[in-house]
C-alpha cells in the first residue's frame, strides 16, 4: 500500500516526529504481506521484530483511537530502521538523509542503484539517460522488454502518457500498481526511446 495522505503530511510537516522518515507507516498504510514471516501478523513475526518500539510509537500503537494502533510496522526515526547507501561490496558508506542524497547523486550521474525493498530490490537508473537504460539492459539481459518508470507525481505522468480517467484512477490509487499507458508524440524529448522500443506505450 502505498504511503497514504496522513502520512506524507507527517513526513512533510517540521513539527512531526515523523518529518522526513521515509519508512512512516499507518493502518491505512505501508507493508503487510511482504513483511510477515509467520503467522497471526504480530509485530514478533514480521521482520519489524528487531526494533523494539520506542514510548512514543508504544503509545500510538496501544491506542484505539490512534490511526496507528496495531500497526505493527509501525516505528520512527527513534526506535525504526534507517536508510543505508552501500557500496557494491557492502561497505556503509552513509546513513540517514546523507544515504538519500549520495543515492540521488549517482543516479544523477548515470549509474544503476540498487535499492533494497520490502520484497526484494529494485534496479534503478536515470530513465532520460540512453546509456544508463542500456546499460541496465546488459546487465539484466533484457533486450527489448519493456522497463517501468516513476515519476513524481500526475503532472510529470502527463508530460510522458496520456489515458482515459480510469487508468490515472488506478495509477492514483491506494496501491499505486504499474499501469500501461499510451505514450504521448513528444515522450521521448523527456525519457529515453530505449525504455520500452518499438511498442506505443509505457509502463
Amino acid at each position: 500500500m502505498a504511503t497514504c495522505p496522513d502520512c506524507l503530511a507527517d513526513v512533510n510537516n517540521p513539527q512531526s516526529r515523523y518529518y522526513r522518515y521515509p519508512f512512516t507507516n499507518c493502518t491505512n498504510c505501508g507493508p503487510r504481506y511482504t513483511i510477515i514471516q509467520a503467522l497471526p501478523y504480530d509485530r514478533k513475526n514480521t521482520a519489524m521484530a528487531g526494533f523494539a518500539m520506542c514510548p512514543a510509537c508504544a503509545r500510538e500503537y496501544n491506542n484505539p483511537l490512534n490511526r496507528r494502533y496495531h500497526a505493527q510496522p509501525v516505528s520512527c526515526p527513534d526506535c525504526g530502521p534507517h536508510l543505508r547507501y552501500l557500496t557494491s561490496a557492502g561497505e556503509q558508506v552513509s546513513t540517514h538523509e546523507q544515504a538519500l542524497r549520495d543515492a540521488a547523486k549517482v543516479i544523477r550521474e548515470g549509474k544503476i542503484l540498487a535499492v533494497k525493498g520490502l520484497g526484494g530490490f529494485h534496479l534503478v537508473c536515470d530513465a532520460s539517460n540512453n546509456e544508463a537504460v542500456a546499460t541496465l539492459r546488459e546487465r539484466k539481459h533484457r533486450p527489448a522488454k519493456p522497463l517501468a518508470i516513476m515519476v513524481k507525481n500526475k503532472k510529470c505522468a502527463e508530460q510522458l502518457v496520456s489515458c482515459d480517467s480510469k487508468e490515472w484512477e488506478a495509477l492514483e490509487s491506494r496501491q499505486r500498481p504499474i499501469v500501461l499507458m499510451k505514450k504521448n508524440t513528444d515522450c521521448d524529448a523527456f525519457v529515453s526511446p530505449d525504455l520500452a522500443p518499438g511498442i506505443g506505450c509505457l509502463a
